[in-house]
């Protein structure tokens, strides 16, 4: 199945954000909501549980920076946050 948010580039980037208090299920849903309309960003890729969103992105198409703001603005308080280059799935 492909992506529609995808460019097509050869890597994607496994970002890892670190939130400075745990996800209430209002947070959740706003973070889910924002993560699905944002281009570049594979949907099928977020996981969240108490402290932490994870996620897959094309850096051709959305920077860290940009993710990082998503989770923010869906209210949640990133910490840290730890990105390493993948292979696309």
């Amino acid at each position: 199945m492909e992506d529609e948010n995808l460019s097509g580039a050869e890597e994607y980037i496994a970002a890892e954000i670190e939130v400075a208090q745990p996800i209430g299920p209002l947070e959740e849903k706003a973070i889910r909501n924002s993560v699905a309309k944002a281009e570049g960003v594979r949907g099928d890729s977020l996981a969240i549980d108490e402290c932490k969103v994870s996620v897959y992105y094309d850096p051709t198409r959305i920077t860290k920076e940009e993710v990082v703001k998503l989770i923010s603005q869906a209210g949640a308080k990133p910490n840290e946050v730890h990105t390493e280059r993948s292979p696309l799935l």
